[in-house]
């Protein structure tokens, strides 16, 4: 199963996510106010149990999450998570520092899924429009709770393409991950949309 994706496909990929994450990213800078440092996304076929260990949260961690399933020509999950610590206090930045801790909290919920539904509608739409794929996006839903209550799945043995960004507002030493988990059954019409979008390319560079 895992070299159902050649490094070229991998390579075109990255790129395309990279487009999106650096949309997300603008789109989160004028939010904020400050510039947001992202990692080149790091796309790996893995098991759901490895994907879970690679999420880098500690089992007792309590995580501030927004989640947003898909369903169409692929399937799956994207997962906007932090700390609870951080999620406050990217809130606070949102909201200019100007809320105690209690008002906060009751905000938090609202103003996450506001970040989220911006970070991965960014990412969403630049998928979508460079794969040329039909793809129904639900609402994105608040979750609050450790990893087992953020990150579930049907078997801990089936296969996901994962793919995972890092991201941070130094000024406030603020962390979070993006997270694409997307369901291995699926793994088959994506790749053939991959190799449409490589072979466009390649067929342009040599006209």
């Amino acid at each position: 199963m895992k070299d159902k994706l050649s490094p070229i496909e991998i390579d075109a990929l990255t790129e395309i996510f990279n487009i999106g994450i650096g949309r997300a990213a603008n789109a989160l800078n004028k939010m904020v106010s400050q510039p947001v440092d992202l990692t080149i996304p790091k796309i790996e076929i893995v098991p759901n149990i490895t994907a879970k260990s690679k999420l880098n949260f500690a089992s007792d961690t309590e995580i501030s999450a927004v989640t947003q399933r898909f369903d169409g020509d692929f399937k799956g999950q994207a997962l906007l998570m932090f700390s609870k610590e951080s999620g406050l206090q990217l809130v606070s930045t949102l909201l200019g520092n100007n809320f105690p801790p209690e008002v906060l909290s009751d905000l938090e919920q609202d103003s996450l899924v506001e970040i989220g539904n911006v970070i991965l509608n960014a990412c969403f739409g630049t998928v979508i429009n460079f794969l040329k794929s039909s793809i129904t996006i639900e609402m994105p839903e608040f979750i609050q709770g450790d990893i087992n209550d953020v990150y579930i799945y049907s078997s801990e043995n089936d296969w996901s393409l994962y793919i995972k960004v890092k991201f941070s507002l130094p000024h406030d030493n603020i962390e979070g991950f993006i997270s694409f988990i997307m369901d291995i059954t699926s793994l088959e019409v994506f790749q053939e949309s991959v190799r449409k979008f490589v072979f466009g390319i390649s067929h342009k560079n040599e006209a």
